[in-house]
């Protein structure tokens, strides 16, 4: 989630955002959400030829777009158990078919022009699970959505080590690229694309999910990715201005990334490899099973923790050193708390971000972004984000058509963050804001099991997908019991642990979990909407 977390900052999180941003010297305009001005589009980078590297960093150029030889990537595959913590390594032969990413990037940024680019190549193995016969797989382009201040190309395509047709599609978003025969199910193909993204600035006027802000390069989704297939098709619609992006499948990744030697990088997955040399460091990082993976690179100090045998690491500025217990502190906790409420985290690391300007903070596997570091808006924003560990990239769900399963529960996770560490009162406090803000809202009648574009602006999201989310699973816990409703978060996550739950999977674990009936409770707050005495203005 992000703003708060996300791509919507919820309002409790607005003052101190901008109070960082004033004193930070941030200078680009009038404050505004993603959301309130969706005719208007976002600004982009320059493009690519207007973007001057000093010579020291130009890169090599892209192979020409008629290529006669498949070319080569010098990338040894490794094992990536060292990925997960002892008792979960079998989680990786778990997902045999599941598609394989081995990525070769290089990173290299203009400190003065504020601008980078991120570029390489891209070895997809990947399986048809789909049960139908694929004419074509899309390859998504992330880089090139409104959320992003990067522009991306990509090709050509290889196929099983032929040439193949590209088309761009979405605006750009996507590349369809055209098989040379059709892809029966369980049948397998392999596919190579160089790629090449452009990095623009960004503030925290004009907050972004991938750019540079303050020395900071911060890059989710950067390379081709290959989307869901749903109900026949490929999912490819580009998604609303506001809320998160993306909605990936469990995959396997090794990047090999190559940066300058006067930054540090933190990456989803761990390292298991590094070559320095004067000037440049190679470093390769494996994953276990993740829905898609990002990275920051920038002038850190590393802090580690280890917390249940999985190493905590927080990458700060040095202008935030001093937050390193706030946010450690915060973050350890919220890590235990989960893992005893909801499930032990498979993971061997887990990599908190200093990246000033990133919402409140957006969160990606093993990797989340905190954007409010060095404000006095720190814990929520960090729990909130540790929790997304659990709730999207572990337990996995629709984050643009059904985006409370995971906003709520990382929302409420905060309530149950206060009441374990600082007590009832505190708790019921944060719970009471919540309601205060809801029924505030324009219409806390509305269900919660809504899409991203349901709603046009950015107080009526957070309100309803935020917060009034939180509140319906007070109201479920209240009507469970402590102990059947923890007893549900357990098997919620055991049930869908790597997988993609949906609100109704979410309606019918619960009933499980309690031996009863939840359709009334379910059709006020989920479903159908309707006045809530506790929320009736």
């Amino acid at each position: 989630a992000q703003q708060h977390t996300k791509m919507i900052i919820p309002k409790r999180l607005i003052a101190p955002i901008l109070m960082l941003s004033y004193l930070l010297g941030s200078c680009s305009g009038g404050f505004q959400f993603p959301g309130d001005q969706p005719t208007k589009p976002l600004e982009t980078p320059p493009p690519a030829e207007t973007i001057a590297l000093p010579p020291e960093n130009t890169p090599t150029p892209e192979p020409t777009h008629t290529p006669t030889a498949l070319p080569t990537l010098s990338i040894a595959t490794r094992d990536q158990s060292a990925a997960m913590l002892p008792e979960f390594e079998s989680d990786i032969q778990a997902f045999p078919a599941a598609t394989r990413y081995l990525i070769q990037v290089k990173v290299e940024v203009d400190e003065d022009a504020e601008v980078g680019r991120v570029g390489g190549e891209a070895w997809i193995e990947y399986t048809n699970t789909t049960g139908d016969d694929l004419r074509d797989i899309v390859l998504l382009l992330w880089p090139n959505h409104e959320q992003y201040a990067t522009s991306m190309t990509a090709g050509p395509v290889w196929v099983n080590g032929t040439v193949t047709k590209t088309t761009e599609i979405e605006n750009g978003l996507a590349l369809r690229t055209r098989l040379p025969r059709s892809l029966s199910p369980d049948e397998s193909v392999e596919l190579r694309v160089p790629f090449r993204v452009e990095v623009g600035p960004f503030d925290a006027f004009q907050p972004r999910r991938f750019g540079i802000n303050e020395g900071v390069l911060i890059a989710p989704t950067f390379y081709p990715l290959i989307p869901r297939w749903m109900d026949g098709d490929w999912e490819i619609d580009a998604p609303p201005p506001t809320g998160d992006t993306t909605n990936s499948e469990i995959a396997l990744y090794q990047v090999e990334y190559s940066f300058p030697a006067k930054y540090e990088l933190a990456s989803s997955g761990v390292e298991v490899d590094r070559v320095e040399s004067e000037n440049t460091v190679q470093a390769t990082f494996i994953t276990g099973p993740m829905r898609d993976i990002a990275f920051a690179m920038g002038p850190y100090t590393l802090i580690s923790r280890d917390i249940d045998g999985t190493q905590l690491h927080l990458w700060l500025l040095e202008e935030h050193i001093d937050d390193e217990a706030v946010v450690g502190d915060s973050a350890r906790d919220a890590f235990m708390l989960l893992n005893e409420i909801v499930g032990r985290y498979p993971y061997a690391e887990l990599d908190i971000v200093d990246a000033p300007g990133a919402f409140g903070g957006i969160e990606y596997p093993g990797l989340v972004y905190i954007g409010t570091i060095g404000s006095y808006s720190v814990v929520e924003p960090t729990v909130h984000e540790v929790a997304h560990q659990w709730f999207y990239s572990l337990i996995g769900s629709d984050q643009i058509d059904e985006p409370w399963l995971d906003e709520g529960l990382a929302t409420y996770v905060e309530a149950l963050y206060y009441e374990r560490y600082e007590g009832r009162g505190r708790s019921t406090g944060f719970l009471s804001q919540l309601r205060s803000d809801v029924r505030a809202g324009s219409n806390p009648e509305r269900p919660i099991a809504l899409g991203v574009d349901d709603f046009t602006l950015a107080d009526d999201y957070a309100d309803i997908i935020y917060y009034k989310s939180a509140l319906f699973l007070d109201a479920l816990r209240r009507r469970l019991g402590d102990e059947v409703f923890f007893q549900f978060l357990k098997s919620y996550y055991d049930a869908h642990r790597y997988g993609t739950a949906t609100t109704n999977d979410f309606k019918i674990t619960a009933e499980e979990a309690c031996d009863c009936e939840l359709d009334g409770l379910f059709d006020l707050w989920v479903w159908e909407g309707g006045e809530i005495p506790d929320l009736s203005r």
